[in-house]
């Protein structure tokens, strides 16, 4: 999806931020330096996606705005795009300090295979993210005319692969296999993860 997303926003590459502590989820079952080594993994032959390790280094719970906060400060005026799930785009407001979000980001709201009727949520979705700041975007170059509060709904061929579908095979003793890399897989297997 990564590559499909650096595609049709023509930008040269994606950047990949695993979290250290997701604050918002329990149990996902890794230490962050288990699924910081899986994704380095997973992207080691890509060049259109990389790796930013930057949660995982400051080696405390994860916050969006913290890192967008050191995106901007590195990146100055260029346009920066936060990408989600609708799922996760339905839920925005609860995050922490998201009102500042519209003044150093973009969001691209990307479907997901479970959320059934995306045209109906796309209207909540939108009235959500429009009270938090943001403004939909006529286009795609509208993203890299303008460097932040904008957003946009982008349609991509969905793999209806989610990780805790990956992790409830691994539990059952069931093949994942082409559901991740072999080199992924052969980790998740050396280091016993996911097992019960």
């Amino acid at each position: 999806m990564a590559n499909a997303l650096a595609e049709a926003l023509s930008v040269e590459e994606v950047s990949m931020m695993p979290c250290y502590d997701a604050v918002h989820k329990q149990g996902v079952g890794a230490s962050s330096k288990h699924r910081l080594n899986m994704l380095q993994l997973a992207l080691e032959n890509d060049d259109l996606v990389n790796l930013d390790e930057r949660e995982c280094r400051r080696a405390e719970a994860s916050y969006t705005i913290d890192s967008l906060l050191e995106l901007r400060g590195e990146i100055g005026d260029e346009a920066l795009c936060l990408v989600v799930g609708a799922d996760a785009a339905n839920g925005l407001s609860s995050w922490l300090r998201v009102e500042e979000f519209s003044k150093l980001t973009h969001v691209v709201v990307i479907g997901r295979p479970e959320v059934k009727n995306l045209t109906v949520n796309r209207v909540v979705i939108k009235e959500k993210l429009e009270l938090l700041g943001f403004s939909l975007a006529m286009s795609l170059s509208e993203l890299k005319e303008i460097s932040v509060g904008r957003f946009i709904f982008i349609d991509l061929p969905l793999l209806d692969i989610s990780s805790t579908y990956i992790r409830n095979r691994i539990k059952q003793g069931l093949s994942i296999r082409y559901l991740v890399t072999d080199a992924v897989r052969g980790y998740i297997c050396d280091n016993a993860l996911y097992q019960n």
